[in-house]
């Protein structure tokens, strides 16, 4: 006894030597958590996993905004806008489209700033007609369009122009913005959120009034009060938000129709205030919440992913709760040969094959749900306590060895789906061989899940993406996605889209994009992050720097939007649909490089992009 108290001590002494120099080395909400694990609390070896803030090699500051996931670092000079042209950002330099843009389109007013003012852009966001960029130093400009114009016929565009908190005056320096339907919320640096509403209402008047009498900026906002803490992260949907304080607790506020605030939407159909959500024992504190139109999703301390809210579209990763039968996929297809072989188990009869004389009867051989969502005859498909996930299917490569996926390294929602991101390659790898995964789930009817067009809902299930990647920068709006990622051993940065293209927010002429497809942009930039909102999409791009090789070569012309160099260094035309999917650019990638590398050759938990299912 004597000598289990004084392990005790001794490991009580190395953690709190070991939280004051993480604290003295970390950001101040990161701090407050370093804090609280000193103290030996609850959840004291979770807040400590926190305030590392992750594994070596990973970004140690990230955005979670609204269908968004961004490392901090990732910002630039130039941005590029498509979509729907009524939240596009017009200016003198940037006539107003009269359709929606359907490739990516430069804003020069955003270069012009950057360039004059000395500063760089950091994120954008979009509502249905009005939109809101930060830079780096803290700043907040909005814009946006209403019905107006000559004869009351066409839009009326305002410019991007400052956005001020009344209260904090111009200083005021914010390290997130999001959009909502119809309000623009902000987080300041001391974890204070500030909320404009009504904003369509306010560009309208703007509009309406003369240009000299005008002030040359936005202002307003009110706080956000009932939170005990300060905010270090928050996610906002189309109508309700989620914040989460810097000791890792979770507040939702808004609209709770389906019990996307975590109340009985029968007593309580809004949350007026911040209502804190009660998870199960052992996952505070939150590491990491978003929120989709009716459903909010959170991940734990120790890994686990909850969710809760509007599940009709199976967008809670509940399995397959649209029937009470059962899961038979542990013994049909690739999955229960591999089970019959090992077990001697016999497979799942198949449904054409049921009910005839003579064959075994299958329903032994029926799985029963991984969650306890389950919903009877005419009862709601919703979730207002937070509710496990269902863990991720293993892929082909992977049920042989039935090795499961680690805890998600991101998280975004759109509507009525989510993604987990999950990294794929062996723990002992490199930072410069990591590679990751996407795992969608929910509705599909537009291809918003990137896998094929094969089910109008789907469960978890991996994006066609390139085999091999690792994800920068993942975003989602109503409908679509975009992702930056880098193939590992590579050093370009990619662009690829996938989902709903109506308005063109996913590059080409197609009304759907699915499996992913890369989107163009000019040569000499780098896309740094990606961001989505209800119908629009924007990339942040830096300045790519030219070769020494490039620079010894002679100047050539710079070819148009329909032209491109071909591998001989001659113009050639080029189709002007820019956007190719997965499949091709892995043929082309496979015959320029030569044979693929084998899996004794790389041996990676998953190879190529777990695309089909070898059965």
């Amino acid at each position: 006894t004597a000598t289990g108290a004084a392990c005790r001590a001794a490991a009580a002494r190395a953690a709190a030597a070991a939280a004051t120099a993480t604290r003295a080395a970390l950001p101040k909400p990161t701090a407050a958590v370093a804090a609280r694990a000193a103290t030996g609390g609850a959840g004291a070896a979770s807040l400590a996993l926190l305030a590392t803030c992750g594994a070596p090699g990973r970004p140690t500051v990230a955005v979670q905004a609204e269908g968004s996931w961004t490392p901090e670092l990732h910002d630039g000079i130039r941005i590029f806008v498509w979509g729907q042209r009524n939240a596009f950002p017009a200016s003198d330099r940037d006539p107003a489209p009269e359709a929606d843009l359907r490739s990516p389109t430069e804003v020069m007013w955003f270069r012009q700033h950057a360039e004059q003012q000395q500063c760089r852009w950091r994120q954008v966001a979009f509502g249905p007609s009005f939109g809101a960029a930060r830079t780096d130093s803290g700043k907040l400009f909005a814009w946006g369009s209403c019905k107006g114009g000559r004869e009351g016929r066409g839009r009326s565009f305002l410019e991007p122009q400052p956005l001020y908190f009344d209260d904090l005056g111009p200083d005021t320096q914010f390290r997130d913005v999001q959009c909502s339907e119809s309000a623009v919320w902000a987080l300041t640096a001391d974890g204070e959120v500030v909320v404009w509403e009504r904003v369509p209402s306010m560009i309208s008047e703007r509009a309406s009034s003369s240009s000299s009498r005008a002030p040359k900026h936005f202002g307003g906002g009110k706080r956000i009060n009932g939170l005990d803490r300060p905010v270090r992260d928050m996610s906002i949907g189309a109508s309700h938000a989620a914040f989460l304080t810097n000791d890792g607790e979770c507040y939702c506020l808004g609209s709770n129709r389906c019990g996307e605030c975590g109340a009985d939407p029968a007593v309580q159909g809004s949350a007026t205030a911040c209502r804190r959500i009660r998870f199960p024992r052992h996952v505070n504190p939150v590491a990491r919440v978003s929120c989709g139109r009716s459903h909010t999703v959170a991940v734990g301390a120790e890994g686990q992913v909850l969710a809760w809210g509007d599940d009709s579209k199976i967008q809670l990763g509940l399995g397959d709760t649209r029937s009470n039968v059962g899961d038979e996929r542990p013994w049909e297809g690739s999955r229960g040969y591999l089970n019959m072989i090992q077990t001697g188990e016999p497979m799942a009869t198949p449904s054409a094959l049921r009910g005839a004389p003579g064959v075994q009867s299958t329903s032994r051989a029926r799985a029963t749900s991984t969650s306890a969502g389950r919903y009877g005859e005419f009862e709601a498909h919703a979730q207002w306590k937070p509710t496990p996930m269902m863990e991720i299917p293993l892929e082909f490569e992977r049920q042989v060895h039935g090795t499961p996926y680690p805890p998600p390294d991101g998280l975004v929602c759109g509507d009525d789906f989510t993604i987990l991101m999950v990294r794929d390659s062996p723990d002992w790898f490199s930072p410069q061989e990591e590679s990751n995964r996407l795992f969608c789930c929910g509705e599909n009817g537009k291809g918003q899940c990137g896998r094929s067009m094969q089910a109008q809902q789907q469960i978890l299930s991996a994006t066609k993406l390139p085999r091999c990647s690792l994800t920068h920068s993942l975003s989602c709006g109503s409908k679509h996605c975009l992702a930056v990622l880098q193939r590992v051993g590579q050093k370009k940065q990619e662009l690829w889209a996938w989902g709903s293209n109506d308005k063109g927010q996913a590059g080409g002429t197609a009304g759907v994009t699915c499996p992913a497809a890369r989107l163009r942009l000019p040569r000499d930039t780098r896309v740094e992050a990606a961001w989505c909102g209800f119908s629009s999409s924007a990339v942040i791009c830096s300045d790519r720097r030219p070769s020494s090789r490039s620079l010894a070569l002679p100047h050539a012309p710079m070819p148009s939007s329909e032209t491109a160099f071909s591998a001989g260094g001659e113009i050639r035309e080029r189709p002007k649909v820019l956007a190719r999917s997965a499949s091709e650019e892995e043929e082309q990638a496979a015959s320029r490089s030569g044979p693929a590398l084998t899996h004794d050759q790389r041996p990676s938990a998953s190879t190529a992009t777990g695309d089909e299912d070898k059965e």
